[in-house]
């Protein structure tokens, strides 16, 4: 494992060295676009992705590998994201979107992938830029700019998964069957919508002191504004970027939310009965993204989230987790408590450096995550930090990361989750998208 390990750090910084010795050159344009109208009001475009994560866990205690065998960590590769995503845009007035997705991929995974359909929203232009009203499964989402990031451009290698805080419980991958409206306003930037969730998986345990998730026909409202103190950020698709590269001048401070009534359920700790709770939850952040006067770009997010979900509401999940078993409540593999009711806050910085080709660059950066839950004993401090190698903007883009999880002991129901320890995990990332 060690020389596996070690190997892996060598091609990283070898494509480093290598990169950094090469002239890029210049593209036109960063995706296909075909326009179908002498004034460009009518066109046709499509954006393909590919993010690889190559990695090794240090496992939660009790994880087992197929066979059954202890499986205390482990190397292996992984396709995180492949997204085809088409668009149309005709006379100015009506706007389309579909996008097509295979997300996480392991070599436990079934065989073979299954593709699915993310998003498919048709969009009319009531007032252009001001206000545009749209139908469909979407992810105009409420709660931060986190919970609306575009996936190309994020400082550390993924998003915390408790930004999308019912992800694959009411949602699809951050998505919801629903109706939005967006606009500018002056610099105010608005995303409302209203949306039918989707039936959750009531497979949790419930018993008394534990809150889970429960199948509710009420309808689901979210919502994000932020004031757009500098350049204004296009509005065309869903997405925020977490890392712009210096490309506009960001700086920005948003709120958000997100309601649904009756979308949990608990037994009372005083008479048995069955309570239904309504998800309450907030968020205010603050994002910069701004080029120095030396060339260099700084680049930062401090999100603060305030989440009800219902007494002592705690959620695990481990991206691209691999192994069965775990003798912790939290799960196998890289599981974690990722969300959950009470207070999260996190932070990321970055600095990329001053590069002689403007579209490549080395970029450090931390991640930090702490979460207040009422279900942990202790609150969770967490770190990510790594670096991007910029080879061309975000097209071209190599990471490499180590984030550290804690682990917790005993029982959600008898309210004694504790502290014991840190596990890690050190993934490489390759992302090429056109």
């Amino acid at each position: 494992m060690r020389l596996k390990l070690t190997l892996v750090i060598i091609v990283y910084y070898a494509c480093l060295i290598a990169a950094s010795s090469q002239d890029s050159g210049e593209l036109k344009q960063q995706n296909l676009r075909l326009y179908l109208s002498e004034d460009e009001s009518s066109f046709a475009g499509l954006l393909m992705v590919n993010q690889i994560w190559t990695k090794f866990s240090w496992n939660n205690p009790g994880t087992l590998d197929l066979s059954g065998d202890a499986l205390d960590r482990n190397f292996d590769i992984g396709l995180r994201r492949s997204r085809l995503v088409l668009y149309t845009q005709l006379f100015n007035r009506v706007f389309m979107y579909t996008q097509l997705a295979y997300d996480g991929m392991t070599y436990g995974s079934s065989r073979p992938p299954a593709l699915s359909i993310i998003n498919a929203v048709t969009e009319y232009y009531l007032v252009k830029d001001k206000l545009e009203v749209g139908v469909g499964l979407h992810t105009w989402n409420g709660v931060s700019r986190y919970s609306n990031s575009k996936l190309l451009e994020f400082l550390v290698i993924d998003n915390p998964a408790f930004v999308y805080p019912t992800l694959n419980t009411f949602d699809l991958a951050g998505r919801q069957l629903g109706i939005y409206a967006k606009g500018h306003l002056d610099r105010l930037h608005y995303r409302l919508s209203v949306n039918k969730p989707f039936i959750c998986d009531e497979s949790d345990l419930l018993e008394p002191g534990r809150t889970v998730a429960a199948n509710s026909e009420s309808l689901a409202l979210k919502g994000y504004v932020d004031w757009q103190f500098m350049d204004k950020e296009s509005l065309m698709l869903p997405y925020l970027s977490m890392n712009n590269l210096g490309s506009l001048r960001i700086f920005n401070v948003g709120f958000g939310f997100y309601f649904q009534p009756g979308a949990t359920q608990s037994i009372s700790m005083d008479d048995g009965s069955l309570l239904k709770n309504d998800i309450i939850l907030f968020g205010a952040d603050l994002f910069i993204d701004l080029p120095l006067r030396n060339k260099g770009i700084i680049t930062s997010y401090l999100g603060l989230y305030s989440y009800d979900f219902g007494p002592g509401y705690i959620r695990s999940i481990g991206k691209m987790s691999t192994g069965t078993g775990g003798s912790l409540l939290q799960g196998p593999g890289v599981n974690e408590w990722e969300t959950g009711t009470g207070f999260i806050a996190r932070l990321e910085a970055g600095y990329l450096f001053p590069h002689p080709e403007s579209s490549s660059g080395y970029q450090p950066f931390i991640g930090l995550s702490y979460k207040n839950l009422e279900a942990l004993q202790e609150p969770s401090l967490q770190y990510d930090l790594g670096a991007n190698m910029i080879l061309f903007k975000n097209n071209i883009k190599l990471t490499m990361q180590y984030s550290a999880r804690p682990l917790y002991e005993g029982s959600i129901a008898s309210d004694d989750l504790m502290a014991v320890g840190l596990k890690g995990l050190l993934i490489f990332q390759t992302q090429f998208y056109f």
